[in-house]
């Protein structure tokens, strides 16, 4: 759910002061931002759900509820969006707590306006979205990512548990988005959890929800993530972060397809489908006992790797070309081309970040072009023209030189270890072995 609204960054204010409302949207309309006005936390959660934010301001103080109750209502909806909260002085320590559980900053009132546009300013180039999550765009652009579509195009209509593995970056969200796209859950919610990003102390309520009063601050009853979630699909992101109390909850609702509110005292169903994605080694995380195996059997009923940016070197250009429209577009630019350096320097690199930092280079290079071209330096500032990855020759010894590069870099990594350098690649040590001796190694 990311803004449709070319550059202009949408900020939306959550204030039931409908004075104080109304002249902020004013005032930020003139400085060039789309913005929308909520007045209780109810209308603001319709508002995230209908369009992800680009900043939030809210008020500490809502009808329907406290700053601690809408934040554990929108955290899953935001994703990197930054929130500030507007507070008196009587609610400072509220803000306190909610900066440490996660919240970018606060404002003290009464807060002097121009304040409050430098501070969006200044946030908001801190936290970059990613362009749409597109069901599906991203997969299909290689033989490697084509068979990956049709697995999981099959899969939607098989309603079991489903865990994505691959490394950070690569499109497990996008993967998890056209399962649910092409089930019969389609028009249920899809909602998005990443459970590193949720503060442990918030993590129960957060899934479960809690009824009114069951704690300090429970000044309204709050449905948790299984309930938002309803008939449609849950999707647990960097599950093996999740907290051990929460594993075994988990596994309940996996199990009985039951969960309760805390302070509740009525079971409620769970009746939609739970996709799962990790980074982690969770084979590892088990022989620690960090991660429940039980769990990971109820999960792991069917098995998706979403494999990395080097391994399909030849969605690099298809996919660099589709984010330097989509960033232009956005940003009201004409669209710019990529160069033969580019090109080369594109599929030399080694995309220790995959799809995510193919993105981010592009919006970058897009953000500040000053011509028609983007160029190698303008992809890679960071590295001096002499030690740009541009070489000499075809494409197909810019993906050898690549893949070689990657090779290397893993078995440095891993001391020199052939299974610990497969690992990391993702690949067997019978194919390392093979690459490397077909690489000249």
């Amino acid at each position: 759910m990311t803004s449709q609204t070319g550059s202009s960054p949408r900020v939306l204010i959550i204030e039931d002061d409908a004075i104080l409302g109304g002249a902020l949207l004013q005032r930020l309309r003139l400085e060039g931002f789309v913005v929308e006005l909520a007045a209780d936390c109810a209308q603001a959660v319709r508002a995230m759900h209908r369009a992800r934010p680009d900043f939030v301001l809210s008020d500490i103080r809502l009808p329907d509820g406290s700053g601690e109750d809408l934040y554990r209502q929108a955290l899953p909806l935001l994703g990197n969006t930054p929130i500030v909260f507007a507070t008196a002085y009587a609610d400072v320590g509220q803000a306190v707590r909610l900066v440490r559980a996660g919240v970018d900053d606060y404002l003290t009132k009464p807060y002097d306006v121009d304040e409050l546009v430098t501070t969006i300013r200044e946030l908001l180039p801190d936290k970059p979205e990613p362009a749409s999550p597109d069901t599906g765009k991203g997969f299909g652009l290689s033989a490697a990512t084509t068979a990956l579509a049709a697995d999981l195009k099959r899969l939607a209509s098989r309603d079991v548990p489903v865990l994505l593995r691959g490394e950070t970056g690569v499109g497990k969200e996008i993967a998890a988005r056209l399962l649910h796209s092409q089930s019969r859950r389609s028009r249920q919610p899809f909602v998005a959890v990443n459970c590193g990003a949720v503060p442990r102390e918030l993590m129960e309520s957060q899934f479960f929800g809690h009824e009114r009063g069951a704690f300090t601050g429970a000044t309204a009853t709050h449905a948790g993530f299984f309930e938002e979630a309803g008939s449609g699909t849950l999707f647990l992101d960097e599950i093996g972060e999740l907290d051990a109390r929460l594993q075994i909850a988990l596994l309940r609702v996996l199990q009985d397809g039951v969960f309760r509110r805390i302070g509740g005292r009525q079971d409620l169903r769970f009746e939609g489908r739970i996709v799962a994605a990790t980074n982690a080694d969770l084979d590892e995380l088990i022989a620690r006992r960090e991660f429940r195996e039980d769990l990971y059997f109820r999960l792991a009923v069917v098995e998706v790797r979403i494999p990395a940016l080097r391994e399909r070197l030849d969605e690099v250009l298809p996919l660099a070309r589709q984010f330097v429209q989509q960033s232009a577009e956005r940003q009201g630019l004409a669209v710019p081309e990529l160069d033969d350096s580019a090109a080369s320097a594109l599929l030399a690199h080694a995309w220790p970040g995959n799809v995510r930092e193919l993105r981010n280079r592009v919006e970058r290079a897009v953000a500040l072009a000053d011509g028609p071209v983007l160029s190698a330096s303008a992809l890679f500032p960071e590295m001096t023209l002499d030690r740009l990855p541009v070489r000499d020759g075809s494409l197909a010894d810019a993906r050898e030189q690549a893949e070689l590069a990657s090779i290397e870099r893993a078995l440095e990594l891993s001391g020199g270890r052939l299974g610990e350098a497969a690992r990391r690649l993702g690949i067997s040590r019978t194919t390392l072995w093979k690459r490397r001796r077909n690489l000249g190694h």
